[in-house]
């Protein structure tokens, strides 16, 4: 019964995606939480995100590969370094599977968190000049507001989903995830694209569902008590601030947020790496460094994809002093780690190109660039203490994301 009602669903999806292939495809990014409905599908395990991702790819694939590839060729021949930095970004995600001990596994995980977002991106900029910048941007706003509204509707009284290591979260809401810091990574860099919108924002309704959702959002996060999300949206909202003239507000938030850490001895100890957490941080990254450092061979190549527990914090494990965690939590570390040296370096590169083309944005459109810079902030400081990326959701949504920055630019050069 589960596989007919799985082929129903990709049937009629790939129905509507060969008619309105671009609303399938905002269908797509709207339900990312859905990657946590599981199932086997003819014996292979997927998820109710892939099944949609498989569905709009292949109309993609069938209806458009053909003209798009024109389109890819003439956007990889302009952008050399993009093209290379996506190369050994790729490549060296590979070698994180056959550097595997456990490759099989490793390459399930390659699949749902590099090969499809990274094609996800692919047709996104292969589509380019036939999508729509307002309704790419509004499909990424609106995907916040399922996770944001359960969050709060957990903080009203909803139940929430069990945590995967028992952890005693307390007052922590975590919607659909089984960690609150999943709120933050997902929803604060997203909250930038909430307010990209605002140009569009014309009728009253308009302006409400806007405001409720950035609203949603920022409550969301704040209920979440995830320390490095609350700092990672602050220094985006100063970086956005600044950006859009508004530099004696972002100066005061700067001031008051020194003035907090002062006054407030657990964010004090939250900046300082002095809690808990922090310390338990420190540890990981302790370990995940000797572990780099052990070899040549560990240093440029890393564990391998789905071996940081097992190489490196399975053998020093303690209870007492640290968490039990699967990445180092850590951007830097997270794909140095998995995917390599120049893996982590090419990742640098991928933030880098949002970066450049994001400025590019400013220089036209001064409230469309900050924001998609303020979402870059809020990612990467957010990044340093957590995993940004090594989750199905995470994954589709930063290429979905770093593929719009390059949709948008590539529109605005043709407006002008």
């Amino acid at each position: 019964m589960e596989i007919i009602l799985v082929a129903i669903y990709f049937a009629l999806l790939g129905i509507f995606a060969w008619r309105q292939w671009q609303y399938a495809l905002c269908w797509l990014i709207l339900i990312m939480p859905a990657y946590l409905i599981r199932f086997n599908f003819f014996g292979l395990p997927t998820t109710l995100l892939e099944i949609t991702f498989g569905a709009v790819f292949l109309v993609w694939l069938v209806k458009f590969a053909r003209v798009d590839a024109g389109n890819l060729k003439k956007f990889w021949q302009e952008h050399k370094i993009t093209t290379i930095i996506v190369g050994i970004f790729f490549f060296t995600s590979v070698l994180g599977v056959v550097s595997s001990m456990h490759w099989l596994k490793s390459a399930g995980e390659w699949r749902a968190y590099f090969l499809e977002p990274m094609l996800l991106a692919m047709m996104i900029i292969g589509r380019g000049e036939n999508l729509s910048n307002r309704r790419l941007l509004l499909a990424l706003g609106l995907s916040t507001l399922s996770v944001s509204a359960l969050a709060v509707a957990q903080n009203l009284g909803a139940p929430t989903a069990p945590s995967l290591w028992n952890d005693n979260f307390g007052n922590r809401v975590t919607s659909f995830y089984t960690s609150p810091n999943a709120i933050g990574l997902y929803v604060a860099p997203l909250f930038f694209i909430i307010l990209s919108l605002k140009k569009y924002v014309v009728e009253y309704y308009q302006q409400l569902v806007y405001w409720s959702l950035a609203g949603l959002a920022v409550i969301a996060v704040c209920l979440s008590f995830s320390q490095g999300a609350w700092i990672g949206l602050a220094v985006s909202a100063v970086v956005f601030g600044y950006l859009i003239g508004q530099k004696k507000a972002a100066m005061a938030v700067v001031v008051l947020g020194i003035m907090a850490i002062v006054a407030i001895p657990s964010l004090r100890s939250a900046v300082m790496f002095a809690d808990t957490a922090g310390q338990s941080r420190l540890v990981l990254w302790g370990h995940t460094w000797d572990y780099l450092i052990t070899s040549p061979n560990n240093f440029i190549g890393g564990a391998g994809i789905r071996q940081f527990f097992e190489q490196v914090e399975r053998p020093l494990f303690n209870v007492g002093v640290s968490e039990h965690l699967i990445y180092p939590h850590n951007m830097f570390l997270n794909f140095w780690s998995e995917i390599g040296l120049f893996g982590m370096l090419a990742w640098v590169g991928l933030l880098g190109c949002w970066a450049y083309f994001a400025v590019k944005i400013y220089k036209k459109e001064k409230w469309l660039g900050a924001c998609l810079i303020g979402a870059l902030v809020a990612l990467s400081v957010h990044g340093l203490v957590d995993v940004p990326y090594f989750k199905n959701d995470l994954a589709f949504i930063f290429w979905a994301m770093w593929g719009v920055v390059f949709v948008i630019q590539y529109n605005l050069n043709k407006i002008n």
